[in-house]
């Protein structure tokens, strides 16, 4: 059986949890699954990511038991963005001549639109099949959130390459039904298939011990109540109104606990609180390698989705309702999130508010009283039921099966 070579190109760092906690689970399967498939991974290596040289050689290490050969490059930014992602554009497109040139790769695969900009004029400028995994519309994205204005070379740009990889590409793939609907809407040349952003089901669920850990670490009783917040704060999340949000939940039950894992800087999250008049007694702000989330989910017995309500928002695909939910944690979530509002309200295991401010807080604070109440049990194993429907990852291995064949 002939081998046949595939490029993955990741414009992340091979340790950031977008990439390893998403499509490197689809890959580790697909590798061993398909024995003639050859992996070429490049990622491009950021300082907040670094690895030890140890560290690389494990990864190496690692991948190599799937099939997987890893190229990795360096990321710039800061001063003079422009040029840089130039820059980085250029070393990518001499890699990928290499691995063509050598291997005889005929595809690549993306995650994401901004490599899968990237890819896409790499695929075109080599004659190589381009399937672009996880297609959504970043650019849109970053002009709801008014981070980049429409006039901004980086929204015209990139929005510009994302509707012509959308238009042109051999096989895309998507978490939604939303974004399947637009790219049939466009006439998009491309194979389309349903495959969101995946939660190994084996490996996230609720994990007592987990739960003991975290709670004897930060003093939380056994019985006290926590509210969890996993992620970012600002740009395309939510800031100060995370902060507004606690605050409004605080006054219907002060004792209640917020636990706040983000990789942003403790001292601003504190200042978001403190300004919010949220007691220091009752939160604390941590953060955690991607190995010990599910601790910090099941220690938890709610969870918060900070994505605003915003048009470009339903074609996103967040993986952190399907860890929540697979641990076991309902949610509240805004209106017009992926799916995730759709089912939270279907299966009963989340909240949904139009947008995060004190008066949806108070509407809907009955509604997290009684999930707060709920038997635990029972809860966690619905939450878990809902959340392997909908992002377990042995729902989709087939799909993802289906689609690396054609590569």
């Amino acid at each position: 059986m002939p081998e046949r070579h595939v490029i993955i190109f990741v414009y992340n760092s091979s340790d950031d949890p977008l990439f390893k906690g998403n499509l490197l689970l689809l890959l580790e399967h697909v590798g061993r699954q398909q024995p003639d498939l050859r992996l070429h991974l490049i990622t491009y290596e950021q300082v907040e990511y670094a690895l030890t040289p140890a560290q690389q050689e494990q990864r190496r290490q690692e991948f190599a038991r799937f099939n997987m050969q890893w190229h990795p490059l360096t990321w710039h930014s800061g001063s003079f963005k422009l040029l840089k992602k130039a820059y980085d554009l250029l070393a990518g497109i001499f890699l990928v001549l290499r691995l063509k040139l050598k291997f005889g790769a005929r595809s690549v695969v993306s995650l994401g639109t901004v490599s899968g900009s990237f890819a896409f004029l790499i695929a075109k400028l080599y004659g190589l099949k381009y399937y672009g995994y996880q297609y959504e519309p970043h650019s849109e994205f970053m002009l709801d959130c008014n981070i980049w204005p429409a006039s901004s070379p980086a929204y015209r740009g990139l929005h510009y390459l994302e509707r012509l990889s959308g238009m042109h590409a051999d096989i895309l793939s998507t978490g939604t039904v939303h974004m399947m609907n637009r790219l049939e809407q466009w006439g998009s040349k491309a194979k389309v298939y349903k495959l969101p952003s995946c939660v190994d089901e084996t490996k996230i669920y609720y994990r007592p011990e987990g739960r003991e850990r975290v709670r004897a670490k930060y003093g939380i009783p056994a019985s006290q109540q926590v509210i969890l917040y996993l992620g970012k704060f600002g740009g395309i999340y939510y800031d100060k109104e995370i902060a507004e949000l606690f605050y409004t939940l605080h006054q219907h039950d002060p004792q209640l606990f917020f636990l706040i894992v983000s990789p942003d800087p403790a001292e601003h999250i504190a200042g978001l609180m403190q300004a919010a008049s949220l007691p220091a007694a009752s939160y604390t702000v941590t953060r955690s390698p991607y190995e010990q989330v599910q601790d910090y989910i099941s220690a938890a017995d709610f969870g918060i989705v900070a994505v605003p309500s915003l048009p470009s928002q339903r074609f996103r695909s967040p993986i952190k309702v399907g860890e929540y939910l697979c641990c076991g944690l309902p949610y509240l979530v805004c209106a017009g999130v992926s799916e995730d509002d759709s089912v939270a309200e279907k299966n009963g295991v989340g909240v949904v508010v139009q947008e995060f401010s004190p008066a949806e807080a108070n509407r809907v604070y009955p509604q997290i009283a009684r999930l707060l109440a709920a038997e635990k049990n029972g809860l966690r194993a619905k939450c878990r039921a809902a959340g392997i429907a909908y992002r377990g990852m042995s729902q989709y291995l087939p799909t993802a099966e289906q689609i690396f064949a054609q590569l």
